[in-house]
């Protein structure tokens, strides 16, 4: 009886073990090439978070005469765990996976990462560069043929070419937070004069659900637009997990944007949204359905909402599809829209009658 149920659990790590039956889902570590770490991108998150607001993150024994110290500690530390994870990151999205993924239009440019190439430019770069430089190592790789894939053996390693790229993405990145705190000191404006509850902009920085999540939002979008792979989306959903606020890194949100309560808010990838926007909880910015080529795969394309400047949509309201929220609309709560609403018009539910 022994002997057959230990050959029968030989049988099973035969067949879970199997190439076929793990494509796609094999992540192989060769040497050197770790898996981006959750922890780490968490950190970065962290440190992000001191860097731009000093004092309400990070340490907290900061005053205006330290925090010259205290944000050269937090960049350095930001940098160094920029260049594993991206480098990290980049080898990962080289990998097996490559196979199987559809084109984006999430980023500004599309990068898959396959085998060594020449060695890039190593002075700094603006982002503009960094992303030329990596489009030259795939351009080197065009036309050749994958007659059979091997999991594990197309990924590129993390050697020194690949950190190269990986300095010059984190860079950029942090040279961007500037822009990034500007960006959310107008977010943290508009939800403390949309919130009378609100007692100063302090209690919004350290409270709100809503600038948690849109802050992380904010730095993932930048790191997407650089190219950067895989880091962003799980940023987004750390913030999902934290607050219940779901926000694709790759939706365009434009400034002092404001989500109120927030719990349950859904943000789809390709919606765009204009300045002085404000969100209640449960409000879902989605698709309408899900487009497909003639073989039936799907295709990512713009399938969400566009919101123009000054739109206010309320509590569990439902807005899907390709269509446009004019200038100044308000979306009631609890409504489904999937048509065009005119600039200045007030959507709301029919009222009951007796």
């Amino acid at each position: 009886m022994v002997t057959d149920n230990n050959q029968r659990l030989a049988q099973i790590v035969t067949n879970l073990s199997a190439e076929d039956a793990l494509r796609g889902l094999f992540h192989q570590h060769l040497e050197g090439n770790p898996l981006p770490s959750g922890r780490a991108i968490s950190e970065i998150v962290k440190c992000s978070r001191a860097i731009l607001f000093p004092g309400y993150f990070g340490p907290h024994k900061i005053n205006r005469h330290t925090v010259h110290y205290h944000m050269g500690i937090n960049v350095e530390r930001l940098y160094e765990l920029l260049v594993d994870q991206i480098s990290a990151a980049l080898c990962f999205q080289s990998a097996d996976n490559e196979f199987h993924a559809r084109p984006t239009v999430s980023s500004e440019q599309v990068v898959t990462l396959r085998v060594s190439a020449p060695e890039p430019q190593r002075a700094h770069c603006s982002p503009q560069q960094v992303q030329q430089q990596v489009q030259q190592l795939v351009d080197a790789l065009k036309g050749e043929p994958v007659e059979e894939h091997i999991q594990g053996q197309q990924c590129l390693c993390c050697n020194e070419e690949i950190k190269d790229i990986a300095a010059q993405l984190a860079l950029s990145y942090i040279e961007s937070l500037e822009d990034i705190r500007a960006k959310l000191a107008a977010d943290v404006r508009a939800a403390f004069n949309g919130d009378p509850a609100a007692t100063c902009f302090g209690e919004v920085i350290c409270c709100y659900p809503g600038i948690r999540a849109i802050g992380n939002y904010r730095i993932a979008h930048q790191l997407l637009k650089l190219g950067v792979p895989l880091i962003p989306r799980t940023i987004t959903e750390m913030a999902h997990s934290e607050t219940g606020i779901d926000i694709h890194p790759g939706a365009t949100i434009g400034e002092s944007f404001a989500i109120d309560h927030g719990t349950g808010v859904v943000i789809g990838e390709t919606c765009i949204i204009g300045n002085n926007v404000k969100l209640y909880q449960g409000v879902t910015l989605g698709a309408k359905s899900i487009p497909t080529d003639d073989t039936g795969a799907v295709l990512n394309v713009p399938r969400h909402p566009i919101l123009e400047d000054d739109v206010v949509v309320y509590a569990n309201a439902t807005v899907l599809g390709r269509i446009t929220i004019g200038k100044g609309a308000v979306i009631g709560g609890n409504v489904w829209v999937t048509n065009d609403v005119p600039a200045g018009a007030k959507l709301v539910q029919r009222p009951a009658h007796a």
